[in-house]
């Protein structure tokens, strides 16, 4: 397989990550055979892809690390994966719960490089506000974000639900690439990008403000602290 990333890129993002990236990071790959029970027939396709444009990207900082596991049921138990490909970030400041399902492809792949600079640094760039009303969701939280790789608006909805993980572990951010996942897709009805749901019951379309993207969050959640 040729390299995915351009000399270019490849210079642009060791230089970003030089500058901006303080502590270690893990890039957690979950891969199947291609007649695993989690890979369909049109995510099976991505599979070679995923791996070689993360194992590029880990290449240029010693503080970013790659662990891939393939047909491991144990660990996709430990971190709750429901389909293949899934991705995690992981850091001091995340639990399981920054993910991609899916190729971080196109627009995709700037929301990862900014969440890997935000996890190794501990920090999002959420308001105040917007923290402190993050810490009265107290119960588990899934923030389902629907893209395409061409989609210019998508990342935002991305970048958002992923930093609302990282202020909460209640909260789980959830990238999923719509056309890897249709029958996903299908099942929210998914007919535009990008599209937020919500704990199954409060949803979206659009890339929504902060303060607008938190009321949903808020209304979809099952338990907050009321004041």
């Amino acid at each position: 397989m040729e390299k995915l990333l351009k000399e270019n890129d490849e210079k642009y993002i060791k230089d970003l990550f030089e500058k901006r990236l303080t502590d270690p990071v893990e890039l957690v790959l979950f891969l199947e055979s291609e007649n695993g029970e989690k890979v369909n027939k049109f995510s099976a396709q991505y599979l070679p892809y995923t791996e070689e444009i993360l194992k590029e990207l880990v290449a240029l900082s010693d503080k970013v690390k790659l662990t891939v596991y393939k047909d491991n049921p144990e660990k996709e138990k430990e971190y709750g994966v429901t389909h293949i490909s899934a991705l995690f970030v992981e850091g001091k400041n995340t639990d399981k719960n920054v993910i991609y399902y899916g190729i971080p492809s196109g627009h995709e792949f700037s929301s990862l490089l900014e969440d890997i600079i935000d996890v190794s640094n501990g920090k999002t760039e959420l308001s105040t506000q917007t923290k402190l009303e993050l810490q009265k969701i107290t119960s588990p939280t899934e923030i389902l974000v629907f893209v395409t790789p061409t989609c210019p608006y998508c990342p935002r909805a991305v970048r958002t639900a992923h930093q609302m993980a990282m202020e909460n572990h209640n909260i789980k951010g959830i990238m999923i690439e719509a056309n890897e996942f249709p029958e996903w897709s299908k099942k929210y009805n998914v007919y535009a990008v990008p599209k937020v749901v919500i704990n199954d019951k409060e949803q979206f379309e659009g890339a929504l403000p902060e303060d607008e993207y938190l009321k949903h969050v808020i209304k979809g959640a099952v338990n907050i602290i009321l004041e």
